[in-house]
């Protein structure tokens, strides 16, 4: 060894004096966070009603309709998605709007709701809730003698939540035993994506948990309405099985599409970290939730591996641009 090569004295001493590291200074076992990018799903900038929509549209050319009715507030992603499946279809799509949750222009006119119109869409906006706008519109089809195909909000039925059960079977399909997460993560509204799956998890007889973040209505109601849809699929011949579901509402904030703080952080740390675009209503609450969990060391911090379903609603993001 050359003298150069010696180590620094000092160095050494510090090695020497330093305490051992006790148990309960090791470091805390990280988790193994994933994302299911169903952002990337292909129709109008993507989103989860994608494969919703694929068993809803072929129920309506199995009975012969053109005209498809739905609807949600002037930035509702499965709108969006509606009216672009059915400009790939060739069907007619009508829209039946209402009010938002914001009071500017941009979110009246700019984002899901310009889309809806580039994609062709008939839009139609009335006052009050989704399920009246939706109503409303077919109201007035019908007395015009159309015979139109109605979906309801977010097309959150039990045949549309089929294509969540089966995306449940195309996760199981697509990763190695070993590379399955114990939690997967998703964002909450109408309860369909949720139901299917969990209802699809419980077929496969899969010990992972499903937990759906709410961001429309507190967990009660939520866990509710998830367990009817699933009921509802288990009607149609869906194989049964024990259901792992929790339903969360501690990123809900003041409701459905009111900005958070926690949300707000959520959209810029994955954008800036990742280069991944999370919703400020659906996705964004969603992770907000997750990374809650994560850094209080609750809920799903117990697990090796965790799945985050990203839903999509890429377009949302410019109209909230002013709240982020």
């Amino acid at each position: 060894m050359r003298i150069e090569d010696a180590p620094d004295p000092a160095l050494v001493e510090q090695l020497l004096t330093r305490s051992p590291m006790r148990i309960e200074d090791a470091p805390v076992p990280r988790t193994d966070l994933w994302i299911k990018r169903d952002d990337q799903s292909g129709l109008a900038s993507g989103g989860n009603k994608v494969r919703k929509l694929e068993y809803l549209l072929a129920d309506a050319l199995a009975k012969g309709h053109d005209t498809i009715v739905t609807g949600g507030g002037f930035q509702s992603n499965f709108a969006r998605q509606a009216a672009a499946a059915c400009a790939r279809l060739g069907l007619r799509c009508v829209l039946g709007l209402h009010e938002g949750h914001l009071p500017t222009d941009e979110y009246r006119n700019g984002g899901n709701v310009w889309l809806d119109e580039l994609l062709g869409a008939d839009v139609r906006v009335y006052p009050g809730n989704t399920v009246e706008s939706i109503q409303a519109a077919a109201d007035e089809l019908a007395a015009a003698g159309r015979d139109a195909y109605v979906i309801e909000m977010g097309g959150s039925n039990a045949l549309g939540s089929l294509g969540y059960a089966r995306a449940a079977l195309e996760l199981h399909e697509t990763l190695l035993p070993d590379d399955l997460p114990q939690a997967i993560v998703v964002a909450n509204g109408s309860n369909g994506t949720a139901a299917g799956l969990a209802a699809g998890l419980a077929a496969l007889g899969s010990p992972i948990e499903l937990v759906a973040m709410c961001v429309d209505e507190p967990a009660p109601g939520a866990e509710a309405g998830i367990r009817q849809i699933i009921a509802d699929m288990w009607a149609l011949g869906l194989p049964q099985g024990e259901v792992h579901l929790r339903v969360a509402d501690h990123a809900l904030g003041a409701g459905y599409g009111v900005p958070t703080d926690g949300m707000r952080e959520a959209v810029r740390l994955l954008a800036s970290r990742e280069g991944i675009l999370l919703d400020p209503v659906y996705s964004g609450k969603a992770f907000a939730g997750l990374l809650s969990e994560l850094r209080s060391g609750t809920g799903v911090a117990a697990y090796e591996r965790v799945l985050f379903w990203h839903t999509g609603g890429l377009p949302s993001v410019f109209p909230y641009r002013a709240e982020l």
